[in-house]
Parts: C-alpha cells; structure tokens; sequence
C-alpha cells in the first residue's frame, strides 16, 4: 500500500491546479477553431477552384462541358433551402459529421479521375452537400458565439487565413500540376483529407438547437416548406427583395465570365497551370488576406448598400483589366494578368463580406440562416441561365464582347443597389441595417 504524506497530497493538487489552469488557457477557443475551420477550408476551395482549367488543359472538354460545371456548383447549392430547414430545432453536429464524410468521399474519387463526366458528379455531391449545409452551420455559429459588432472582424479574419492557406495551395498546386502528370489525382485526394480536417473543426463548435421555429418532420411538406418559406419572407421583407434583385444582377455579370475567363486564359494567353495558379489563385488571395478583414471593419460601421454600390462598380474593372492583356508579350503580358487579378481580389475582397454577412444584418434577431439560405437559392438561380448567356455571347460574338458585356452589368447592378434603397426609403420599407443587429 502506497503511502502519501499531507505534503506530498498538497503539491500533487497544486501541480493539479496549475495543469488544469494552463490547459484552459490553450485550449482552443470557438474563435480559434472557426478560424482554423475556414483557413483549411479556404485551401479546399483553392484547389476547386481550378475545376475549369483542369477540364480544359487535362481533360480536354468542350466550351459547353466546362459551362455545364460553372452552372453545376451554384445550382448544387440550392440544396442549401432544405439544409437550413433540416437544422432548426436540430443539433448541427451530427448532421456535419455525415454530410461533410459524404462530400469528402466524393472529392475523394478524384484519385481515378480521367473524365469530365467525373468531375460533373465529383462537384455536383460536393456542392450539393458540404456547400449545402456548411454555410447554414458557418452562419449559426457567428450568430450565436459572436457578438453583433465584432462579426466582421470575426469574419474578416478567418477569411483572411482562408485566403493565406488558399495563396499557398493555389500556387504549389499549380506548379505540382505542370510537373507531374495527372498531378491534380494525387491532389483531389489530398484535397479531401484537409477537407475532413475542416470538418472536424466545424464539427467541434457546439450550438444550440434554436427556438425560432419547430423542428420539421422529413415528409412531403418537408420539401415545399423551403420554397413557401422563402416567397413568405420575400413578401414579408420588400427592401431584402430588392437587396436580392440588385444582388441578382451582379450575380448574372459574375457568372457570365464563369466559362469565358478559363478559356481566355488557356486558349488565347497560353497561360500554364502555375500561372494561373498564380494569377487566379495566389494573386488574388494574397490582396483578399488584407482586403476581407479591411472590408469586414468597414461593414462593421455601414450598410450593405453602401458598401455594395462600390463593390459591383469595382468589379467592372476586372474584365476590362484582363482584355488589356491580350495585345502584350511575355512578362507583360503576365503582368497585366496579375494586376487584374489583384483588382480582382480587392474587390472581391468586399464583395465576400457583403454576401456572407448581410443576411445577418438583414435577419436582426431572426435565425439568419433562413435569409442566408435564399440568398444562396437566388445564386442556384441565376446559374441556370448566366453561365449559358455568357457562352452564347462567346459562341457568336466572341469572348472580348463578352467580358465588356459583364462589366456593363456590374455597373448596373451597382446603380440598382442605390435607386432600390432609395425605393425602401420613399416606400416605408426602411428597415434599419445598423451594426447593432
């Protein structure tokens, strides 16, 4: 029988103390882990993100092929309607956990990927599931573990990590993709292995059920309840249908260059996989690193109105920016590639906050993943015809008319947020978008 003395009793329960005190102080914060689940994630994204280029350069698809994939991940997303509905009154934990191993599979696959067929399926179980819920669960989580004021700070930072891991996959991958053949196998696998990672940590954030609604029963009424919840808010809420109208528009411009950009940049600037890893990818996040978090304070102290006006109106540079490379050589005409790109990043930098954060703006002290679920819906729509518009305008009048097209959409798009604001003013459907909500 051991034997343990008063002294010895004191200092075990002082070491005690002392390890349960550091162990609180390191352990990590719903912060620190939000942020780590949207840095890992950012690098999945990274690597979708170069879905088009691999059809075009690897599988060698068609126009058409690779304007079917730019529509199929925003339409996937509708989803989304159904993955808000199936969390109210509901723990978010479990349905992550199944959700995000069904996506990662999918993804996974792509170790054997030889066709174009297979990439369709790859990003339509993708899209449909882990975009689906993951930002439904991504908003519920800043809404209840992160004060109204700091949200786009919050926000802002963990998109910056996003766009630093991002950075770093976008160029590594790229040059990976120009040395070994069929290198983007190897990286789809590696790509899901970070992606359940990713999920894990989103799994690990405790929330709560909700009491905004009832849980609903998986019946028929399950799968209309989206839709009639979604016409209900719509009329409900006239000045968030006028949001989401302008915000149609700039969607409708955004989607358009979907299927143009890859071929313009692969058939006409003869640009390789590490340099439009660096242009698209690298570029371009490393101007979002400073711009989500400078963006994220900002919208911390204005409207989503106001920010949207600049944004939309900036992003009608970016097309212009890219055709003024066509004419140029060599490292010029990189250059110019990489300045539109950057132009690019800043102004998406704004653009990212405005689209994930004013539905919660809009939402006040409602469950905001039901605003953020058609806000979402409304980007399912517009990619059933956007993408084939802009292939259209491709096919018959060329991709340089194309790109000046979008960029004369987004400037309307940026008129319209402030002649529709204006409108909720002069119709009484003024609702304040102060920070405080």
């Amino acid at each position: 029988m051991l034997f343990v003395n008063s002294s010895s009793a004191y200092t075990i329960e002082r070491w005690k103390g002392y390890l349960k005190s550091r162990f609180i102080k390191i352990a990590p914060t719903t912060t620190h882990r939000y942020v780590a689940y949207t840095a890992m994630g950012g690098a999945v994204g990274s690597f979708l993100g170069f879905g088009e280029v691999i059809a075009r350069k690897s599988l060698y698809s068609s126009g058409l092929a690779i304007t079917m994939l730019t529509m199929l991940a925003p339409i996937a997303s509708l989803s989304t309607l159904w993955w808000a509905r199936l969390l109210v009154g509901r723990s978010q934990r479990n349905l992550i956990l199944l959700v995000g191993t069904t996506g990662m599979a999918a993804m996974a696959s792509g170790f054997f990927l030889t066709r174009i067929e297979h990439l369709l399926l790859i990003y339509l179980i993708f899209f449909s599931f882990v975009n689906g819920l993951y930002g439904q669960a991504e908003n519920r989580i800043l809404q209840q573990h992160i004060s109204p004021n700091a949200r786009g700070k919050t926000f802002g930072f963990g998109q910056a990590m996003a766009q630093g891991f991002g950075a770093l996959v976008s160029a590594s991958a790229g040059f990976y993709m120009d040395k070994v053949p069929a290198g983007y196998q190897h990286l789809f696998l590696a790509s899901a292995l970070l992606g359940l990672m990713s999920m894990a940590m989103l799994a690990s954030i405790r929330t709560t059920t909700g009491t905004y609604e009832e849980r609903e029963h998986l019946d028929r009424k399950f799968l209309l309840s989206p839709l009639l919840n979604m016409y209900r808010l719509l009329q409900k809420r006239p000045d968030f249908l006028r949001f989401e109208i302008s915000f149609m528009l700039y969607g409708t411009a955004f989607m358009m260059v979907l299927p143009v950009v890859p071929l313009y940049l692969v058939d006409d600037l003869k640009f390789s996989y590490s340099q439009i890893g660096m242009a698209r990818g690298m570029v371009t996040q490393l101007v979002m690193i400073a711009g989500v978090p400078f963006f994220g304070r900002i919208f911390d102290r204005t409207t989503p109105h106001r920010m949207a006006v600049f944004v939309f109106a900036a992003l009608s540079i970016y097309p212009l920016a890219l055709l003024a490379a066509l004419p140029l050589d060599g490292v010029w005409r990189s250059a110019a590639v990489y300045f539109a790109y950057a132009w690019f990043g800043l102004s998406m930098s704004g653009l990212t906050v405005i689209w994930s954060l004013s539905s919660m703006r809009f939402s006040a002290g409602e469950d905001s993943g039901i605003f953020q679920s058609v806000h979402v819906a409304a980007t399912s729509l517009r990619a059933c015809y956007a993408p084939l518009l802009g292939f259209v305008v491709m096919h018959y009048f060329g991709k340089v008319t194309t790109l000046f097209a979008a960029s004369g959409v987004w400037l309307l798009a940026s008129a319209s947020v402030y002649f529709m604001r204006r409108l909720d003013h002069k119709s009484g459907d003024y609702q304040s978008l102060r920070a405080k909500y």
